[in-house]
């Protein structure tokens, strides 16, 4: 929490404002966005707490059900469905159960500015990041391997091989499994390994996860957008600033209190 703030402070003051921003001007020239002083102030309808709350059910609902089928818990042995398509099946529902209740028009969900970012999304999911997948699939066992020879040889570098691994594998399952049972027995002490927590959120360094690909498409005002070198996206600087600070905040901490 700690490393937020510093960060937030950082993000604020990258970037233009919008009055300065050229990709914003020219936007609101052409008419395709209004002016944010256009805009008055909107009284939400009485069914949002309502669809919140249910929101709010249907996520306790599924990290219930995905702590009783955890291998650690273990309450429900075979479950009929698995944890990702639960997710999804119980979303599906939620949707379905707020349309209903809350009396929300269906034939005006596709037009919002939230199902046009999520469909953007999806077609950049299936475009872009299934060909970043395909591609670091093909090489994950030389990617595991080589990032295993480094700590063998500086177990201290866990927290940059789990960075650079989590950037390239999408996947913090896939990174975790190989790298964190195997930590204590090439040498990493425990503090290190704990401080290494925090690079696993590394999944924003190249512009493919469907998190950031939404984001950017939810940005209606055009300044949130990926750069022309692909790297130099605005996420990069505020989460690279995180992971660096949490672990050296851990060290400090931890330091004290182990």
């Amino acid at each position: 929490m700690l490393a937020v703030f510093p960060t937030a402070f950082v993000a604020n003051h990258l970037g233009l404002d919008l009055d300065k921003d050229p990709i914003y001007r020219e936007r609101l020239e052409k008419g395709l966005i209004s002016s944010p002083k256009k805009h008055a102030e909107k009284q939400a309808p009485a069914a949002t707490k309502l669809a919140v709350w249910m929101f709010v059910a249907a996520i306790i609902l599924i990290v219930a059900y995905s702590t009783a089928i955890s291998d650690q818990v273990g309450l429900i042995t075979e479950p009929a469905l698995p944890r990702n398509e639960a997710i999804k099946s119980r979303m599906l529902a939620c949707a379905a159960v707020i349309t209903i209740f809350c009396r929300i028009p269906a034939d005006e969900i596709p037009a919002t500015q939230v199902f046009w970012a999520g469909m953007s999304a999806c077609v950049c999911v299936m475009r872009v990041a299934l060909f970043g997948t395909t591609l670091i699939n093909a090489h994950i066992d030389s990617t595991q391997q080589a990032s295993g020879d480094i700590l063998s040889r500086t177990p201290g570098l866990l927290a940059m091989v789990l960075f650079f691994a989590i950037a390239l594998l999408y996947s913090q399952a896939a990174t975790a499994n190989p790298h964190m049972p195997a930590a204590p027995a090439i040498g990493v002490p425990p503090l290190t390994a704990v401080a290494s927590f925090a690079p696993f959120s590394a999944l924003f360094v190249l512009p493919t996860y469907p998190t950031l690909l939404a984001a950017v498409e939810m940005d209606h005002t055009g300044s949130t957008r990926i750069g022309r070198y692909i790297v130099n996206h605005p996420f990069l600087i505020p989460g690279a600033l995180c992971i660096a600070l949490s672990p050296a905040l851990v060290f400090l901490f931890g330091s004290v209190v182990l």
